[in-house]
């Protein structure tokens, strides 16, 4: 994940104090003073996040957010904007224009920081996304989706409110519903939260901190950013405090957004609006993916991306590695002694048990991680942005997935499998894709000449 900064100030002392900040936590931070500036080196750089300072006189720092949001190649860049004045107007005009937040000088280093991480996550999907979608076209398959500025909020999109009473609830439901013109509906406790989102997942959900049954919206935040079914919603924190460290941790949570008290609820609906625009977008890219990919780059059996794609595509993650100075970690397995489990089950159980191995890797790895089935009983995961100890704890979780727990198979008697493991890391996306695979692929033979069920990785050699 590249932790690239560009920052947008003409006063010298604050340039040097919010440098100073972010250098602290290991961000590289980039500087400009004009708008010509900005649109080149957002465009060079590609930086994860865009701070820029609202009063610069020789800048409109508003005009520079709506080009930059307005410009395809941009628009996706999360953009900051600080002020010393804390004016509610300026606020809602930075939001109208595109801005993710607003932070108010002198700035709070957790607000900051929360702020950045999150921003920087939320891009990291977004670019996985749409790198996979180059990648489809680049195989000659038609997935280019539309921009995200022709997104349209319409009455089939949904939002859900945890409220901290129906008063509130009910309050929150009419603004939304009048501004943004989608469904809107509240809960006060988390079990009917939860029944609803057994009938119905939402594109959005707008969680207060406390609920009316003394629940948590931090547990509840927590819930919803980790489970499958939610993890794609839009979700905003409402927070009742007026704790920064709150919000921060709602971020660190997994919310994409919160909002301080007072609630305005103008500044509710914008920032709703934004962040179901953003979900909509990834949805369009996930979407557009699958119908692209389905024949020609998706393994039948298992649902998983095929060899050919993975050729391909790891070309393209290795090339962005390089770009953002981060690393890419590799794992290629594949389940010991599997033949024995066909010759004595028969090939349909073997399948059976190739279909639930995908499964549980897909519930054990990110979003943004790549899962591929190789051939055979060999399969591949592409985990960009990890250092070598993720890698190896990544690796940990899989084995124990798939060797923790038996194969259901019909009336049969259920079927323990175990999995050899090889793991090799580009640093900062240095090495070749060919060198990678071989590095990962010698680590595996290692695996399996040290008694199978393990791990190896290339760094040991």
């Amino acid at each position: 994940m590249s932790g690239r900064i560009l920052l947008v100030d003409d006063i010298a002392a604050n340039r040097v104090m919010i440098r100073a900040k972010l250098a602290s936590a290991y961000y590289d931070v980039l500087v400009a003073e004009t708008a010509e500036d900005v649109h080149r080196l957002v465009r060079a750089e590609q930086p994860s996040v865009v701070l820029i300072n609202v009063t610069m006189p020789t800048l409109d720092a508003f005009g520079l957010c709506h080009d930059l949001k307005s410009s395809w190649e941009t628009a996706l860049t999360p953009i900051v904007m600080m002020t010393s004045v804390d004016d509610a107007e300026d606020r809602l005009r930075a939001l109208e224009v595109g801005a993710d937040d607003f932070l108010v000088k002198p700035i709070h280093d957790l607000a900051l920081f929360a702020r950045v991480r999150n921003l920087m996550r939320m891009k990291f999907v977004t670019d996985e996304l749409q790198l996979r979608a180059e990648t489809t076209r680049e195989l000659g398959l038609d997935s280019a989706p539309a921009g995200i500025d022709d997104i349209v909020l319409t009455p089939a999109h949904s939002v859900l409110i945890a409220a901290p009473d129906h008063l509130s609830g009910a309050a929150w439901v009419k603004a939304i519903r009048d501004k943004l013109a989608v469904q809107v509906d509240f809960v006060t406790n988390e079990a009917d939260m939860a029944n609803r989102i057994a009938a119905d997942v939402p594109d959005a959900f707008v969680v207060h901190q406390t609920l009316a049954d003394s629940g948590d919206g931090l547990r509840l935040i927590s819930t919803i950013a980790r489970r499958q079914p939610t993890r794609h919603s839009a979700l905003l924190f409402l927070v009742s405090d007026n704790d920064m460290s709150t919000a921060a941790k709602a971020l660190d949570l997994g919310a994409w957004d919160y909002v301080m008290p007072p609630h305005d609820l103008t500044e509710l609906a914008v920032r709703l609006r934004s962040q179901l625009r953003r979900k909509l977008y990834s949805d369009m890219l996930r979407t557009n993916l699958r119908d692209g990919l389905r024949l020609a780059a998706i393994d039948p059996l298992t649902g998983l991306y095929n060899r050919r794609y993975a050729d391909h595509h790891l070309v393209n993650m290795l090339t962005q590695a390089r770009s953002e100075g981060s690393d890419l970690a590799l794992l290629i397995f594949d389940l010991d002694r599997f033949k024995s489990v066909n010759d004595s089950y028969g090939h349909d159980a073997g399948d059976e048990v190739l279909r639930q191995v995908a499964r549980r890797l897909q519930e054990t790895v990110r979003g943004v991680d790549v899962v591929v089935r190789l051939g055979g009983e060999e399969f591949c995961v592409a985990l960009p942005g990890t250092s070598r100890k993720g890698a190896l704890q990544v690796a940990e979780r899989i084995r124990r997935a798939i060797a923790d727990q038996k194969f259901e198979i019909g009336t049969r008697d259920p079927i323990v499998c175990t999995a050899s493991f090889g793991v090799a890391v580009s640093i900062a996306g240095a090495d070749n894709v060919q060198q990678l695979l071989t590095a990962a692929d010698r680590a595996l033979y290692k695996a399996k000449a040290g008694g199978r069920d393990r791990i190896a990785t290339a760094w040991d050699d």
